[in-house]
């Protein structure tokens, strides 16, 4: 468009041929559209880049593990705010301490299972409400990571973005349908903040490790009902285990409008990835298996 409006303002002489004035501004108009798709296509290139520096096991070969939740009750009120409906001490120790909750996670669900039905939770005291308060809170925490381990925390790499340096390291900028987001990355890439500004703003901020394959979600606060002024947020903190790959270890909630602290650790973790595939080999007795 700009080349058009060059070439049609008077700058190219009456006989055809290039005016000094109309060469030097269709070479200046070259230059800047040149700089413009090289500018867009290093945007596209650091997007790469940054994608690369985190861990997402789910875009390796992780499919699924599962693991049990090991949760104190005894600890849970050291830390959080008794309302009553959770139990009397001697429910909670006899009746849902024992309770064996395991986790499955995929790259798209948490399921948390205890082996009993909703049913039988519910005919448990005060209708079931501390089994379901924990099972909410390990489900709450896992799909909060989730997107981490998919990188989906990050734009697609087909998606048009913009990098800026700012004085914490740069500035990621990117639509999403109707939303504008913007990002804070420290120099190192590791995302710091992100601020999504539409018909339903939200922000959030985030802290990450370092890990073998690269970036670990260590930390995740956002605001509870739109609020996100201390004492209305919700903290999410993680530690790792090695277990075929890196997992969440020592998982955290905090809640600070209800004073609620949950902290459980995932065990007995049994992980799941693709299949090899099957090439013929030679048996010890020298036979070819198939």
């Amino acid at each position: 468009m700009l080349a058009t409006l060059i070439l049609t303002s008077g700058l190219i002489s009456i006989s055809g041929d290039y005016s000094d004035a109309g060469y030097r501004a269709l070479i200046v108009c070259f230059c800047a559209m040149l700089c413009h798709a090289q500018a867009a296509k290093s945007d596209q290139a650091l997007l790469n880049e940054v994608r690369e520096k985190y861990d997402a096991p789910f875009n390796r070969n992780l499919q699924s593990f599962d693991c049990a939740v090991d949760f104190s009750w005894k600890d849970h009120f050291t830390e959080t705010t008794r309302v009553g409906d959770e139990g009397t001490d001697e429910e909670l120790g006899k009746i849902f301490q024992p309770i064996r909750n395991r986790v499955a996670v995929t790259r798209q669900n948490v399921t948390v299972s205890s082996g009993l039905t909703d049913d039988a939770i519910a005919k448990l005291p005060h209708g079931g409400m501390a089994e379901f308060l924990l099972e909410h809170a390990v489900q709450k925490s896992l799909y909060t990571w989730l997107p981490a381990s998919t990188d989906m925390i990050l734009p697609s790499p087909a998606t048009p973005v913009s990098f800026e340096q700012s004085p914490s390291g740069y500035k990621l900028a990117f639509n999403v349908q109707t939303s504008d987001v913007e990002m804070v990355r420290a120099p190192d890439m590791r995302l710091q903040s992100a601020t999504l500004k539409g018909p339903e703003p939200a922000d959030f901020e985030t802290s990450f490790a370092s890990g073998q394959q690269g970036f670990l979600l260590t930390s995740w606060t956002m605001g509870e009902d739109g609020n996100s002024e201390r004492g209305h947020r919700l903290i999410f903190t993680y530690t790792y285990q090695t277990v075929d790959g890196v997992l969440p270890e020592h998982v955290a909630v905090i809640r600070e409008s209800h004073h609620e602290v949950w902290r459980y650790r995932l065990s007995d973790c049994i992980v799941k990835t693709p299949a090899a595939p099957f090439k013929p080999g030679v048996g010890s007795s020298g036979e070819v298996l198939r």
